[in-house]
């Protein structure tokens, strides 16, 4: 089990550097191609311009970091694993824009881990 926390804390760290350098593009390539996101308040988002688009906009509402932290990851199978965790999202001096938790598909393609399935909700009411 530790492995596998730490797959997915390796994978957690590029998002979390690809935000933060609002580099949306790179982002969206951690997800596979045909990936679900269902963030808040929204309907599911097909392909990796789903993750593209929620990020971009994040990041034009004046969200800076992501910051993600792992509570809980297990095997679903051999190419599956999942993600129980949560997310803080910073503005540029630091204070909280919102704050949420998530649950993530990781799928193994070629070799690698992706986010497949994304679902996260604010903890806001």
């Amino acid at each position: 089990m530790a492995d596998l926390k730490a797959v997915i804390a390796a994978n957690n760290e590029k998002f979390m550097a690809c935000f933060k350098a609002n580099d949306m593009k790179g982002l969206a390539a951690l997800y596979t191609e045909d990936c679900k996101l269902m963030p808040t308040g929204s309907d599911t988002l097909h392909g990796r311009e789903g993750p593209e688009k929620v990020f971009s906009g994040a990041w034009a509402g004046g969200v800076r970091a992501v910051e993600l932290k792992i509570e809980e990851v297990g095997p679903m199978g051999s190419d599956v694993i999942y993600e129980r965790s949560t997310y803080t999202m910073k503005t540029e001096d630091g204070s909280v824009f919102d704050a949420g938790k998530y649950v993530v598909i990781w799928k193994k393609v070629g070799g690698e881990w992706f986010l497949h399935i994304d679902i996260f909700n604010s903890n806001k009411a």
